[in-house]
């Protein structure tokens, strides 16, 4: 695995500046995800040392920050993944819980799938409207035709079903 070209062995250890650097985050959040009990880090006199381990769950609890959940959601999947939930009721409700999360993210996927699509389509029309025009054309006149372009393309995706 690498990170920024960097080979990330199973050995491979990081100081907590180190650390925060390959993730473009503060110390101070690296503590503080600490604080909250999502990253455990070894101590060797005192100082906090990363390993692999922890580089794959701050990569997980990133993206999931990425993608909205907070922290505490984060907690609620982790306290699963490392064994802290043990009662089966509360093993059930988490499913079915983490089910409810996986559909909600997979129609947020397609959402995500079509805003490209649609949005690369824009930009294809932009580019061949440069293309098209010249250097002294007014700004207004680029808007105006972008903006038919947009509702010519995007007329049929808000059309009430039926129709």
């Amino acid at each position: 695995m690498s990170l920024n070209g960097e080979n990330l062995s199973s050995d491979r250890t990081w100081s907590i500046r180190e650390f925060s650097d390959l993730f473009e985050i503060t110390p101070r959040a690296v503590r503080f995800y600490e604080d909250k009990g999502l990253i455990t880090p070894d101590r060797e006199s005192g100082t906090r040392i990363f390993g692999s381990a922890d580089h794959t769950r701050m990569t997980s609890i990133l993206r999931a920050k990425r993608l909205g959940f907070t922290l505490d959601d984060i907690k609620v999947v982790l306290d699963v993944t490392d064994g802290r939930i043990t009662d089966r009721a509360e093993i059930a409700q988490r499913n079915a819980n983490f089910k409810k999360v996986i559909k909600s993210l997979n129609r947020r996927k397609t959402d995500i799938d079509i805003l490209t699509r649609d949005m690369s389509e824009l930009c294809r029309i932009m580019d061949e409207q440069l293309a098209n025009t010249d250097e002294n054309t007014e700004v207004v006149e680029l808007a105006n035709a972008y903006d038919a372009a947009f509702q010519d393309y995007f007329s049929d995706d808000h059309q009430p079903i039926g129709n």
